[in-house]
């Protein structure tokens, strides 16, 4: 039983245990009524928008209604600062040595649940700064006279978002993607979503 979550995304997935949408939702929030304080939800995923909790739900990204909200976001190739707001009021300025729009996203869930825990901010901006990911995400290897990224993405969204977050990191490369399906009843599931995911 949490204090808090963060809810980064809704997506039907496990197709084998999972019968629906419906289905997985239904899992986030009887997932979603054992936390204690509050839910922290990407405000853009449609089926965050309408939890059933027991618990305050603050929505976070980039639009105007989110209770949390990134602004000025600039990426680079050495990552992405961006301005934190809680409503109308400015956090601080955040950077990140990590790419693509998710991971502006997932670093602004951290500074809202430390906001609300009245952690001091620039602790939590130094840590930002500091944080080089975790492993089997966006892992970089040199072979050859070629970069490789290596990324656990299975699933359509996460696939998007990798290639959205090599392109940020090297903008002037020419971009090869290799997929590894993991299971038939995910590429029989996502077959035209995995088309449209790797052809960007």
């Amino acid at each position: 039983h949490p204090d808090y979550a963060i809810m980064t995304n809704v997506d039907f997935d496990h197709p084998d245990y999972f019968k629906d949408l419906a289905d997985v939702k239904d899992s986030f929030e009887t997932y979603g009524r054992q936390v204690k304080k509050g839910l922290f939800a990407w405000g853009e995923d449609k089926s965050l928008r309408d939890l059933n909790v027991d618990v305050p739900v603050y929505y976070y990204g980039t639009a105007p209604d989110d209770d949390f909200r990134a602004a000025n976001i600039v990426r680079t190739p050495d990552g992405s600062t961006y301005d934190a707001y809680y409503k109308d009021q400015k956090l601080g300025t955040f950077t990140i040595h990590l790419y693509g729009e998710h991971s502006v996203l997932n670093s602004l869930a951290v500074v809202a649940v430390a906001y609300m825990e009245k952690i001091d901010l620039e602790k939590i901006k130094a840590e930002l700064a500091n944080f080089s990911g975790v492993k089997r995400r966006f892992a970089e290897e040199d072979i050859a006279d070629m970069k490789v990224i290596d990324d656990y993405a299975h699933h359509p969204s996460e696939i998007k978002a990798t290639i959205d977050a090599a392109r940020q990191k090297f903008p002037q490369k020419e971009l090869v993607v290799v997929f590894q399906p993991r299971t038939y009843s995910r590429l029989a599931a996502y077959l035209t979503e995995f088309g449209q995911s790797l052809s960007r």
